[in-house]
């Protein structure tokens, strides 16, 4: 079953395969900037996502008229397969200079095509962690340039927090509002709905809980109570007492979990009168 995060890579790669989506090479930028390995005659784009690689390859195609070289791998260390997309030649070295001032360009609007930007990192270099994870929220990009992250973290329009990990550099949020934010910022409405759907039924159940526990606890309480009012109440002799208090005496012990409020009513009373009754026949057994 794919994660979660590979869920949105694939529907962001099928968007941008659309070829009356605006700002493809925008996003063909960020890709490649994320997940390309750039040379002197070429690049080589590497991913776990066959429907990433897949929408590179139409990218190549329909933006520069190149033909890409697809090569699937054996699975790695986590049971994936992995894809490379290679173009090369001149036209694929001039491609990318092409790419670089549409990066530039991107950052300088920071409008939709720098969106589309941060589309194409999040496909290269991007994970979110599913709605309702016990561990709580968590979307990062990490990558070994810090230009790279530094970029990202500034189109987000979000606070993301940058730390060094491993050697790589780490952007990331692990706030709902956060994650909800960047997603909705990627054109990914239907994951934000799923985290608020989520959100909206952790909160339910964490009140039902507080309102069990709190029911509990006041049982608890009630019975601790009773138990000791019947326990002063049985060293009191009946035929000391007047006949109102003997007559309360006696319902209570022959009707321990009775509440207040039904011993009243058995005794014909009012319930401050009837509370009055056991105070007083508390008092007496202290």
């Amino acid at each position: 079953m794919p994660s979660f995060a590979s869920e949105l890579k694939r529907q962001l790669a099928a968007r941008t395969g659309d070829p009356g989506s605006p700002n493809r090479r925008a996003e063909l930028a960020g890709i490649v900037d994320a997940a390309g390995a750039c040379d002197d005659s070429g690049v080589t784009l590497r991913t776990s996502s066959a429907a990433v690689a897949r929408s590179v390859v139409r990218l190549w195609r329909s933006e520069f008229g190149l033909e890409p070289r697809l090569e699937r791998s054996g699975p790695d260390l986590f049971g994936q397969a992995r894809y490379a997309v290679r173009v090369e030649g001149n036209r694929a070295v001039q491609a990318l200079e092409e790419l670089r001032a549409e990066r530039e360009r991107s950052l300088r609007t920071a409008g939709p095509a720098g969106i589309a930007y941060l589309r194409g990192a999040f496909q290269g270099a991007g994970s979110v962690t599913r709605p309702g994870y016990r561990r709580g929220h968590h979307l990062e990009f990490v990558h070994g340039d810090e230009e790279f992250i530094g970029r990202v973290a500034r189109l987000s329009r979000i606070p993301l927090k940058v730390v060094r990990r491993r050697g790589r550099w780490v952007a990331y949020t692990k706030s709902a509002d956060g994650v909800t934010t960047l997603l909705a910022r990627m054109g990914l409405h239907e994951a934000v709905l799923e985290y608020e759907a989520r959100a909206i039924l952790s909160e339910a159940k964490a009140n039902a809980n507080r309102v069990t526990n709190f029911d509990a606890a006041n049982a608890a309480r009630v019975a601790a109570a009773a138990a000791r009012q019947q326990e002063a109440l049985e060293s009191l002799d009946p035929r000391t007492l007047p006949e109102a208090l003997r007559e309360m005496l006696e319902l209570r012990l022959e009707h321990p979990g009775a509440s207040l409020s039904e011993l009243a009513r058995l005794v014909g009373l009012t319930k401050s009168a009837a509370n009055h009754r056991l105070r007083r026949l508390t008092a007496l057994a202290k």
